[in-house]
């Protein structure tokens, strides 16, 4: 299946993008202020009773979890981590592709992450490179090791050919 995006199209839904995300932004600005630096007391009353703790950021549609991915930044509702769309953006797709291969994030958090991604662009390359890394390590590893699945067909089968 074909998709053409007009300009016009990605221009329309990055202004309604925009315009979720401003009204988001007010909602919670008031109360970013003080939980930036402290919990609240629901988060608090989460941590007691076992439940999972969310670290908001300046940004509506990201939080943090230690104990989550990391602590990489992550989109609430989806545990699709701000590092994954900004990996896809780098290989080509733009927020609407993005968009139809996540379909239960709407644009308003994708933009949000990318947003995210420009006020904290150090720390989330960093996390980049680190998962770069460990995926390199892992496939190093399994080409290097002494029983890889190809010696091991050869060992039960004989040769192929």
């Amino acid at each position: 299946m074909e998709t053409n995006v007009t300009l016009e199209q990605m221009a329309q839904e990055l202004e309604q993008a925009r315009r979720e995300l401003r009204e988001v932004k007010e909602r919670y600005a008031l109360a970013n202020a003080t939980i930036e630096n402290q919990m609240t007391a629901g988060a608090q009353e989460n941590a007691r009773n076992g439940k999972r703790i969310e670290h908001p950021t300046a940004h509506p549609h990201i939080y943090t979890n230690p104990e989550m991915h990391g602590g990489e930044p992550t989109i609430r509702g989806s545990g699709i981590m701000v590092r994954t769309i900004i990996e896809r953006m780098r290989i080509g797709q733009h927020p609407l592709e993005i968009y139809k291969a996540y379909p239960y994030l709407n644009l308003a958090k994708i933009y949000d992450a990318i947003s995210y991604y420009y006020d904290h662009t150090a720390e989330i390359d960093q996390y980049i490179r680190e998962n770069e890394e460990a995926m390199w390590r892992l496939t190093h590893r399994a080409s290097t090791q002494r029983f890889t699945p190809t010696r091991i067909a050869v060992a039960r089968f004989g040769q192929c050919g």
